[in-house]
């Protein structure tokens, strides 16, 4: 393939002579196309990767890797969240109860979520502790009616650790009527998931939900929470563990649900903004491309003379029509190769090579570029080299076929 003449003559006209520099040069100009927007295409994407990974690391501050929902009432829910900790892709479980009220003081009120959960069990599944801004969730005690509210909503409330809230809850009595639960409770701390997801929770002990729903016992509305050690593989550890709790209580009745199925909507948002920035940075690849479509373009209108010469030498038109798809090709390969290679270092560097640029150009904490997360996955750089090569390729075949159209005695008739 290397020491064929298409390979060959293909790659001479790519290497100009210094009395023909422009055809060097527009390739270079090519290259230099496809190589930018590899880089950016990387770069920008290595960016995505890395919000998206902080992202959703924040989430799962509150959301669960995986939810257990059972049918009530369960009593055996204690021999359930031991069974689940001795799974082997299982870090932990614990039971909580999900309900929505009104918190309400001086004149603030906000509808709001709150979870019941046992401080003891809580965790080994949530993050939260480690997100304390304000006391801890030891600070649930049962019987005491404490709460532990989100930043924006202890924010929104105006209250803060040791103040008193009002909380409603909305329940319906035997005459089909509305009613009003108030209860009094006392602000034991406030937590920071520094994401809008969970800012807005809040937290109780599970023992004083009893009283707030009007239940006897915590197995009448009980869900458990699982902490998975593979949060990619939620969605088939959430699976087996039900497998594992209808084998081992054949007489409950379990559905089961994991993150990416909570918050699809905001995950599958950040997916097509992702794919919907690819496809657009690509368009920088295309100006590369249509930079390799002029060049031959030239190339072709150049060497007439010499593509004649090589017809009546009984080169046939497939064989000429390879030459300029070498020669295109060949700038395609550069220009995805030092894109692949500098976006691949920058990307695994970012946060250092912005962090001494912003030292230079603005001293302080003007800019925050380095500040931004990147994460290099590598089916972006496989992806992204693969399509500028395609785009390349395909560039090349129009003036490769216009080339191969050319009749030799109309072109050597007055040479």
């Amino acid at each position: 393939m290397l020491k064929s003449p298409p390979f060959l003559i293909g790659l001479r006209y790519l290497l100009a002579k210094k009395d023909n520099r422009i055809i060097s040069f527009t390739a270079l100009i090519s290259m230099a196309g496809l190589t930018l927007g590899v880089l950016a295409i990387i770069v920008v994407l290595s960016v995505f990767n890395g919000s998206q990974g902080i992202m959703r690391e924040r989430t799962l501050i509150t959301v669960p890797h995986g939810n257990i929902t059972v049918e009530p009432p369960f009593d055996q829910w204690p021999d359930a969240v031991q069974l689940l900790q001795d799974l082997p892709d299982v870090e932990g479980a614990a039971p909580y109860i999900a309900l929505e009220a009104m918190l309400s003081q001086q004149g603030y009120h906000q509808v709001t979520e709150i979870k019941a959960i046992s401080p003891a069990f809580e965790i080994n599944v949530s993050s939260i502790e480690d997100n304390m801004v304000q006391g801890s969730l030891g600070a649930l005690v049962p019987g005491e009616n404490r709460i532990i509210l989100g930043r924006v909503l202890a924010g929104n409330l105006r209250l803060n650790t040791g103040d008193p809230v009002n909380l409603i809850v909305p329940a319906v009595t035997a005459n089909n009527t509305l009613d009003l639960n108030m209860h009094r409770f006392t602000v034991a701390g406030i937590f920071d998931p520094q994401f809008t997801i969970g800012s807005e929770l809040a937290l109780i002990h599970i023992e004083d939900s009893l009283t707030l729903l009007g239940i006897n016992d915590v197995s009448e509305k009980l869900q458990l929470r699982l902490r998975v050690n593979d949060v990619d593989q939620a969605a088939e550890i959430v699976a087996s563990s039900l497998a594992r709790l209808e084998s081992a209580f054949p007489q409950g009745s379990f559905f089961g649900s994991d993150w990416s199925v909570t918050e699809a909507s905001l995950f599958s948002a950040l997916k097509m903004e992702k794919l919907l920035t690819w496809f657009m940075l690509m368009m920088i690849v295309a100006i590369g491309a249509f930079n390799i479509v002029s060049t031959l373009v030239m190339v072709v209108s150049e060497k007439k003379s010499d593509i004649a010469i090589l017809r009546t030498m009984g080169a046939s038109g497939k064989t000429v029509m390879s030459i300029f798809v070498v020669q295109g090709t060949v700038v395609g390969i550069l220009g995805t190769f030092f894109g692949a290679l500098a976006g691949i270092l920058i990307a695994s560097n970012f946060a250092r090579l912005f962090s001494s640029l912003e030292e230079i150009l603005a001293p302080g904490d003007l800019y925050v570029i380095s500040a931004l997360p990147a994460s290099l996955q590598s089916s972006d750089v496989w992806l992204t080299c693969a399509a500028a090569l395609i785009i390349s390729f395909l560039a090349t075949l129009y003036p490769a076929f216009k080339a191969s159209q050319i009749l030799p005695a109309e072109v050597l008739r007055y040479e």
